[in-house]
């Protein structure tokens, strides 16, 4: 059980670290990859599953977040990502305020179930457009919201920005994923060798 729960916390925090390394090469390079992109949002939609490896597809589509995770728990000061590790600490913090406001979660449900439209790779616009009005009506409106940083030429295209918003809602959902599998910041400490090794065997 103990493993397995590891294993779990594991590939919710590498999906986490997914989602904000996307963010971040969004903002900064206008850059988006739809492959690693692709299990991301499947997992939004995933409210009722309760294997973690369909939540995301696959685990091997986590590899790069995986690899990131391995390189922030195990790396030195120079592989270390500041940037990323803000938007880490600044979903934490988010999600806490957003369980004071049960009507957002209730919302977020009933959308998600809602929509039936299945995520492939060449419909992955539709999706971030469809959940990021849904982050807008929804997360949005809690505090503090979460600043991107980035060069303004990509944060002001509206294709960007609704990925970005696509993806804040994505590690969002894996950071309640984490929580609920045990995860907490003193495990992260206790077990950092562990779940390295288990980024990169799984």
């Amino acid at each position: 059980m103990f493993k397995q729960e590891l294993k779990n916390e594991t590939i919710s925090l590498g999906a986490i670290y997914q989602a904000c390394n996307e963010i971040k090469k969004i903002a900064w390079q206008g850059e988006i990859n739809i492959n690693v992109i692709e299990p991301l949002i499947n997992s939004v939609y995933q409210i009722t599953s309760e294997n973690i490896d369909d939540i995301y597809i696959s685990t091997k589509r986590l590899n790069t977040g995986l690899d990131f995770l391995r390189r922030q728990l195990v790396g030195d000061a120079f592989s270390r990502d500041a940037e990323v590790t803000r938007y880490f600490e600044a979903i934490g913090i988010l999600i806490k305020n957003m369980n004071k406001e049960e009507d957002i979660f209730n919302t977020l449900r009933k959308q998600l179930a809602e929509q039936t439209m299945p995520v492939q790779e060449d419909n992955l616009g539709d999706h971030a457009l469809f959940l990021s009005n849904l982050y807008l009506s929804t997360v949005s409106k809690v505090e503090p919201r979460i600043i991107v940083n980035g060069d303004n030429k990509y944060l002001t295209d509206k294709k960007n920005a609704a990925m970005i918003r696509t993806l804040l809602l994505c590690a969002i959902r894996s950071y309640i994923l984490w929580k609920q599998s045990g995860g907490s910041k003193f495990r992260i400490f206790i077990f950092k060798k562990k779940i390295a090794e288990l980024a990169v065997t799984l």
